[in-house]
């Protein structure tokens, strides 16, 4: 090679690294970094109860995995998400209105699964006028590892006091 080619060639390669190093540190500008298993399911878990006090069945349902259980303390357990769709609408229908959660553990116990455990405050309107409802509630989350889909429950159980 001549001198001439192996300056050309060495200004090709620097090219390069500069061009891809700026592409690279540009893609990772663009692209948002996954949130732990933990966050997630904390997000989730407040749109949860945004999504609730709207009173849209509907919008619920998202939330459940497919095959999902959800049980409602004496009542029989309810499977699969357009089961808890029309269950929480019976709901709302029948007074149900105000949902406060209160997370007081959220730990993750496997790879794509977290543990949310709290109270909650419900209120429901009756015909004698509103009460309020006091309880504790366990959620099996199943979660993308690397935070590319919305966590979806797989279990919620519900006890009142």
């Amino acid at each position: 090679m001549s001198l001439l080619q192996k300056k050309q060639f060495l200004i090709a390669i620097t090219s390069f690294f500069f061009v891809f190093s700026g592409f690279v540190s540009a893609s990772e500008q663009r692209w948002v970094k996954p949130m732990d298993p933990v966050g997630q399911v904390t997000n989730a878990s407040q749109l949860f109860q945004e999504t609730y006090n709207r009173k849209d069945a509907d919008k619920l349902g998202p939330f459940y995995a497919k095959t999902a259980t959800l049980k409602l303390d004496q009542n029989p357990s309810v499977h699969y998400r357009d089961n808890i769709v029309q269950a929480w609408r019976a709901g709302f229908e029948q007074g149900v209105d105000n949902l406060q959660l209160e997370p007081i553990e959220i730990i993750r116990t496997g790879f794509r699964k977290v543990v949310e455990t709290g109270n909650y405050v419900l209120t429901i309107n009756t015909p004698d006028g509103a009460i309020q409802q006091t309880g504790s509630y366990t959620v099996l989350w199943r979660v993308h590892p690397f935070g590319i889909k919305p966590p979806k429950i797989i279990f919620d159980v519900v006890n009142a006091n």
